[in-house]
């Protein structure tokens, strides 16, 4: 978090973002923190596995948190490329991602393949 903080506020300093920029990141930021807080006891996971047919498997398992801190990171990841995109494109990426309902997922597969040749991808929230 702290990280994070100077990268922002290094920003400003260098003229990067505006006062009002840094700002809003930063209360992003810290309302993530904040939620992901309260809402840790459920401890949700996107469960990505992959079996394929010469035996290769991965598990990986992702918590939700993690989406909702990358969420407010990515305006600062834009900044710091000196990407052409307007406040408005960010913040209609942003509002894409803020009303995805993971609940609405749960239990059911987000993603099943089985391949002609024995691969297996599955997708779901846990």
């Amino acid at each position: 978090m702290r990280e994070e903080l100077i990268r922002v506020l290094n920003m400003v300093k260098e003229g990067t973002i505006e006062i009002d920029e840094a700002a809003e990141l930063i209360e992003a930021f810290f309302d993530t923190k904040i939620e992901d807080n309260k809402k840790s006891k459920s401890k949700k996971k996107l469960v990505i596995k992959v079996d394929s047919a010469k035996g290769d498997k991965v598990n990986v398992k992702i918590p939700l948190g993690l989406i909702k801190i990358a969420k407010a990171m990515i305006p600062l990841g834009l900044a710091q490329q000196g990407t052409n995109m307007s406040k408005e494109q960010i913040d209609q990426i942003l509002e894409a991602i803020e009303n995805i309902n993971f609940d609405e997922f749960e239990g059911e597969n987000i993603v099943d393949v089985d391949s002609e040749d024995g691969d297996v991808v599955k997708i779901y929230i846990e």
